[in-house]
């Protein structure tokens, strides 16, 4: 080869490498000033950063430590974002041009504290531009955005959105994995995440939009998406079981959330009973990040064929540790069986028939189990009510033809019905108000249920049509005829009752003590 050749290539070789030594130096300086300065003016926020190198082969490349953006120049939050690492690569032309353009831009421990919607600006947090002069927020927004960046992403990041109060917890998501495109634009960010659900705990997969980034309130950044999440274990909360999944999507803004979505979980069941059913839920909730409060607007649920109303939330109290739910529920025209078959031990329901009933749901936080520590208050009715046993059925239509003063007729099949007030607290179910009825018979209650163990504990009355002699025939009717005017009561008899033993298997005995005493 020629030295002359020889000398030319060397000579480009030793200008590449000049340049590559020169450039950094040159522009470097020039281009961290612009990074630093549209990352300020995107984001509304004074920079600090600890360090930041640039390389310029093989390609551009910036790498830094320790970026804080801390919004309108406040100390007195924590910052808008932090980042521990991160590293971005870009074209010589994206770098120099007037947007600043980055083709990719990965971070490492990325923190985001999204500041209370409407908090107020301090005297540093002035709004005026560099010129020292006013600059609306309409007029900002229709600048265009001085960092693009084409992909972004991600890894164990954490969004906290911040209370108006200091001492309330803020809403935290913990966001595993972020991948988002044309960060900085301004139009609505592409992303795909995958965050961590607390309680109960799973993996929540979502796809959508973010932003674009409102500089003058963060947390009206807007953000609508699609999510999935499976696999959830319901057993964290005391009581219950089951395996959930949800889809659905939710839209609006960083501290006002709109979700509608689904839920399914296969086999639901509370925890010491055994039995399961399917139960699926419609809904469309409300996220309220300023004071913490999920608002349930409605949900619509089926328990096997029940079908069950409910609205309220999941709201936050003064001066309590943990979030309480509290709902209205309705159910009209349920199939009582599946009801109790739910709550009750043993492989059929006790009872069946159709079931109405209104009542108010609330469910404190805590440890104990949820049975436990569930109340509910309401009112109730049973129309058609059989028993679920034909020995049992077959012993309440006997009666029912007594009650009539029929006892040698062929007994018909009778229906009941059932209603009554109720309050549930600390897994009892206390009853009152509560009548029976069938053809010749009216039975009117008050007592107690438990539900853990079945037990019941009830006391009250039977009016029958018929006489108490009628009840019966021969010897025992003769017998029994003394007793009418102890019983007999305007045309009616009433016979004082105590019911006991468990719910599948109940003991009726006289009431003695009102006998004797004439109560």
């Amino acid at each position: 080869m020629p030295l002359s050749r020889r000398a030319r290539i060397w000579g480009v070789g030793v200008g590449i490498v000049g340049a590559a030594l020169i450039l950094p130096i040159s522009v470097g300086p020039h281009i961290k000033k612009r990074l630093l300065d549209a990352v300020s003016e995107r984001f509304e926020s004074r920079v600090d950063i600890q360090s930041l190198s640039i390389t310029m082969l093989p390609r551009p490349r910036l790498t830094g430590r320790g970026l804080v953006l801390h919004h309108r120049g406040r100390t007195d939050v924590p910052p808008l974002i932090s980042i521990a690492s991160f590293s971005a690569e870009a074209s010589l032309l994206g770098l120099l041009r007037n947007q600043l353009h980055l083709a990719r831009v990965d971070l490492q421990g990325l923190e985001i504290n999204v500041p209370p919607g409407g908090m107020k600006m301090t005297d540093q947090a002035s709004n005026k531009d560099d010129n020292g002069t006013g600059s609306s927020a309409a007029q900002r927004a229709e600048k265009r955005s001085p960092l693009v960046v084409d992909i972004l992403t991600s890894e164990k990041a954490v969004l906290r959105v911040l209370r108006r109060t200091s001492d309330k917890p803020p809403r935290v998501f913990e966001i595993h994995h972020l991948a988002m495109e044309a960060v900085g634009a301004e139009g609505p960010w592409p992303f795909r995440a995958r965050l961590t659900n607390p309680t109960p705990p799973g993996e929540i997969d979502a796809n959508g939009t973010f932003g674009p980034w409102n500089r003058d309130d963060p947390s009206r950044t807007a953000l609508a998406a699609s999510y999935a999440f499976e696999h959830a274990d319901l057993g964290v909360f005391k009581g219950i079981q089951g395996i959930l999944s949800s889809k659905g999507a939710f839209k609006g803004v960083l501290d006002r959330i709109e979700v509608d979505g689904t839920t399914t979980v296969p086999a639901f069941a509370l925890r010491g009973v055994g039995n399961s059913f399917p139960l699926e839920t419609h809904f469309h909730s409300i996220v309220d990040a300023n004071n913490g409060n999920t608002l349930l607007q409605p949900v619509d649920a089926q328990l096997q064929r029940a079908k069950i109303h409910a609205s309220g939330g999941v709201i936050e109290r003064e001066g309590v540790d943990g979030r309480e739910v509290a709902l209205d529920i309705l159910m009209d025209d349920a199939p009582l069986e599946d009801i109790l078959h739910l709550a009750v031990k043993g492989d059929a329901p006790p009872m069946s028939g159709v079931l109405k009933l209104k009542a108010a749901l609330l469910l404190p936080p805590g440890k104990r189990d949820v049975i436990q520590k569930l109340r509910l208050e309401g009112g109730f009715e049973v129309i058609g009510a059989r028993f679920g046993k034909p020995a049992a059925q077959a012993k309440m239509n006997a009666f029912s033809a007594k009650a009539r003063g029929e006892p040698d007729a062929s007994p018909d099949a009778v229906v009941s019905n059932f209603k009554g007030t109720f309050k549930m607290v600390d897994g009892v179910i206390h009853l009152s108000d509560v009548s029976f009825s069938m053809p010749g018979a009216r039975v009117r209650v008050v007592g107690r249920y438990a539900m853990e163990s079945g037990a019941i504990d009830f006391k009250g009355t039977v009016t029958l049509d018929a006489s108490l002699s009628k009840l019966t025939t021969g010897v025992k009717s003769t017998l029994l005829r003394m007793f009418d005017g102890l019983f007999r009561h305007q045309n009616a008899t009433v016979i004082p009752i105590t019911v006991g033993g468990v719910a599948r298997d109940p003991k009726v005995s006289l009431d003695y003590g009102k006998v004797l005493t004439g109560g």
